[in-house]
């Protein structure tokens, strides 16, 4: 049996059950978590930009070989009205005439699709630009995403640990108590919000605050005995015994 009387026991029950809730809601808001969730989101965000310039370049390059094409269809046709007007074949001023406004008007039209190709050029070198920079944000973001889950599951272990070795000492505490006043813990803990036990510090009651009335602090001599509070009813741990507690625990972290 453990040397300690059995509401210090309890006490420190308490306190790793307590510590334990803190770690539940520390693992649960670990700043990773959202950090994480908004990584994903930008993530998801850059990738729909990409496929969506991706597209835009594919159409430009559509575009782009469609108008070269069609040069090479005018290039093609001004040579051979170029040939017909230069070869002295044709001796009809008329007809002479006729061909170089067509030779004119085909090199009118090798201009406009020339200027729509420049212009289509420097549409392509923005779009690139675009996917460049995306690509660079979307590379950065998955080295940070993957820094972050690391971060966060070396942050889970740490809390596992330490959740794992108080559990571990909570059932070596347990092993210390009788069933019953582990039942009547366990059943009071809902009803005083997890704070079953309280430490009587100059007569009051560190829960509730309330002073207890001299003539019952003072017979309160025995730290085996499970004294309670007037006022919130909870158990109360002496003086002498919550020192003990204080000087096991400074024990421990000095042997650490």
């Amino acid at each position: 049996m453990n040397e300690r009387s059995s509401p210090s026991i309890l006490l420190e029950i308490q306190r790793i059950d307590l510590r334990i809730e803190e770690l539940i809601l520390i693992r649960k808001n670990l700043p990773e978590r959202n950090e994480i969730k908004q990584l994903n989101d930008r993530i998801e965000k850059l990738k729909e930009e990409l496929k969506n310039l991706n597209q835009e370049k594919h159409s430009l390059e559509l575009s782009q070989k469609r108008i070269n094409d069609e040069i090479s269809i005018l290039t093609t046709k001004i040579e051979k009205e170029e040939e017909k007007l230069y070869s002295g074949r044709i001796t009809n001023p008329k007809e002479l005439e006729g061909v170089n406004e067509e030779v004119i008007s085909l090199k009118l039209k090798m201009d406009g699709k020339e200027t729509e190709i420049l212009e289509l050029m420097e549409e392509l070198d923005v779009s690139s630009d675009k996917i460049k920079i995306r690509e660079e944000k979307l590379s950065k973001s998955l080295s940070e995403i993957k820094i972050t889950e690391s971060n966060l599951t070396q942050k889970e272990k740490e809390i596992d640990q330490e959740t794992f070795e108080l559990s571990d000492r909570k059932v070596i505490l347990k092993d210390d108590l009788d069933l019953e006043v582990l039942r009547e813990y366990e059943l009071l803990r809902k009803e005083k919000g997890g704070r079953v036990v309280a430490v009587l510090e100059k007569s009051v009651c560190n829960c509730c605050n309330m002073q207890l009335p001299s003539i019952k602090v003072d017979s309160m001599r025995d730290p085996t005995i499970f004294y309670h509070c007037d006022y919130c009813e909870r158990i109360l741990v002496l003086p002498q015994e919550n020192k003990k507690i204080k000087l096991i625990k400074s024990k421990k972290n000095h042997n650490l």
